[in-house]
């Protein structure tokens, strides 16, 4: 008796997709079907491409971030001021934004400028009562600056850019390209059900 073979199982998604080549030899597949593939394959190609551009990105990014932060670094220097009372938790209000993250403690202090006294919400690292002097950081009009980014906070942000622009730029290509897919599949769809009515048709 002779035995039966197995059906053919459906083929792997590589398979399908190998056979799906634009320069594939297969005659059922019509223009349309080799365009499609080729818009697959460019699409693929433009989305590995986009990876070393957004690196370039980031990296651009980050050079740019840390000369600011250098420039920033060299027109900030130390004075010293006297706080006007005791520290205390400072409230979340934009008056005390300017703080390094992580200290909590601040009280008005007074400080000199080339300009004359200056009054202001100052950040410490510690607790303080009113009377002690200790140091902050103002610009060269005397100005209170913010805390500088760090290399860390700048990498962050460079490698958040470069992945922002490759999800953006990428997911752009392959939204294009899934709606040409989709307008190719009800063409197709289209052609099949008039190529049925046709079958159907007696000859005449």
């Amino acid at each position: 008796m002779r035995r039966e073979e197995p059906a053919p199982g459906p083929a792997a998604a590589p398979i399908r997709w190998w056979r799906l080549r634009p320069w594939s030899r297969n005659h059922l597949m019509r223009p349309s079907d080799r365009l499609e593939a080729a818009m697959v394959l460019l699409t693929a190609a433009v989305v590995l491409l986009l990876i070393p551009a957004a690196a370039a990105f980031g990296t651009a990014t980050h050079t740019r971030l840390e000369q600011q932060a250098q420039a920033l670094r060299a027109g900030v220097h130390q004075v010293p001021a006297v706080l006007l009372e005791d520290t205390y938790l400072a409230p979340a209000s934009p008056e005390y934004t300017i703080r390094p993250a992580g200290s909590q403690n601040t009280a008005r202090a007074r400080w000199t400028t080339p300009h004359g006294e200056r009054t202001g919400a100052v950040p410490t690292d510690t607790p303080a009562q009113a009377g002690q002097t200790i140091t902050i950081s103002v610009d060269a009009d005397g100005n209170l600056t913010g805390p500088i980014p760090s290399g860390r906070e700048n990498t962050v942000l460079a490698v958040t850019a470069a992945c922002g622009l490759w999800a953006l730029t990428a997911g752009a290509v392959v939204l294009l390209t899934a709606l040409a897919h989709r307008l190719f599949t009800r063409n197709r769809l289209r052609r099949w059900a008039h190529e049925w009515r046709q079958f159907d048709t007696p000859p005449a």
